[in-house]
C-alpha cells in the first residue's frame, strides 16, 4: 500500500522538477503513466515492498539518531 505522505512527496518533488525547468509535464505524465502500469503488474508489489521497508529503515535510522 503506498501512504498518503510518500505519494505527496512524489507529488512535490515531481512539481519542484517541472517548476525548475528540469523535468516538462509531459516527462511527469509519462512517469506518472509507467508507474500506474507497473503497480498492476507482478512487479509492482515486489517493488513496493523494497522502497517501503527502505524507507522504514531510514527513518529507524534517523529516529535512534536523534536523542
Amino acid at each position: 500500500m503506498v501512504t498518503l505522505p510518500l505519494v505527496l512527496v512524489l507529488g512535490l518533488l515531481a512539481l519542484g522538477l517541472v517548476k525548475w525547468g528540469k523535468q516538462k509535464v509531459s516527462g511527469v505524465l509519462v512517469g506518472i503513466v509507467f508507474g500506474l502500469a507497473l503497480a498492476t503488474t507482478a512487479v509492482g508489489p515486489p517493488i513496493l515492498h523494497a522502497v517501503t521497508a527502505a524507507s522504514k529503515t531510514v527513518v529507524s535510522a534517523i529516529s535512534s539518531a536523534v536523542p
